[in-house]
Order: structure tokens, then sequence, then C-alpha cells
């Protein structure tokens, strides 16, 4: 697996900067061994695993995906107001515990992190110039 061009191989152009700190952040994850799930919309067999991709604001953003199979049972609780449910505090626990995971091995890789101020995942902050 060759590693993806540097941000410093194509400085000026902030779109394309965009795009190789995301394949960067893919190959990190990748490379750590987590799997990489396909870019959105996803199906309801998707396997689970990190999402990393690019926001509205091209922003590099990473999150944990359930399997499509915990998703839709997590979420047929939630919608029947059962939230004590076995399955919805699986959901939660492997969220919070994946998440807390991937900051760390961001955080080892050297990126710089944020956590949104409302759900989950983080986004890569631009490397200080």
């Amino acid at each position: 697996m060759t590693p993806p061009p540097t941000d410093d191989d194509h400085p000026g152009d902030e779109g394309r900067q965009a795009e190789l700190l995301l394949d960067r952040v893919r190959f990190d994850l990748a490379s750590a061994g987590f799997h990489v799930a396909p870019p959105q919309p996803l199906s309801d067999e998707h396997q689970g695993g990190v999402a990393v991709y690019l926001d509205d604001d091209r922003q590099v953003t990473i999150d944990w995906l359930t399997h499509g199979r915990l998703d839709a049972a997590a979420l047929d609780m939630v919608e029947a107001d059962r939230l004590e449910e076995d399955v919805v505090t699986r959901y939660e626990a492997v969220l919070t515990t994946m998440n807390t995971a991937l900051g760390e091995v961001l955080r080892a890789f050297g990126y710089r992190i944020r956590r949104p101020r409302f759900g989950s995942g983080f986004t890569i902050q631009p490397s200080r110039s």
C-alpha cells in the first residue's frame, strides 16, 4: 500500500488539500487495521466501520458506524420510546467506545481533532502552517 501524497505536494489549492487530507486519513486508519466504510449512502446491509468523508464545509469528518443490524434494531427501540432496551445500550456503548478509540489513534498519528457540538465523531483540523 503506497502512502498518499502530502498537502505540500499541491500548495495553495484548498480543495485539493482537503482531498489529500481525506486520502491520508483513510490510509492511516486502514493501516491501523480499521475497516474504512464506503462513502454514503450506505445500504441496509452495511457492515459498519469508520466513515471518513468531506462534510459540506469540506472538512474531513470521521465517525464510527455500527453494523446495519444494530443500527436498525436500536432505531426501532428508540422510535418505540424503549430507550432502556439492551440493544440501545449496546449501540451507545459501541459508538462511545469506538469513537474514543478512533480519537486516540488519530491523536497518535499526529492529527488535531475536534468533536462536534452535536453528534459523535470528529473533524480533522488542518495542520498549522
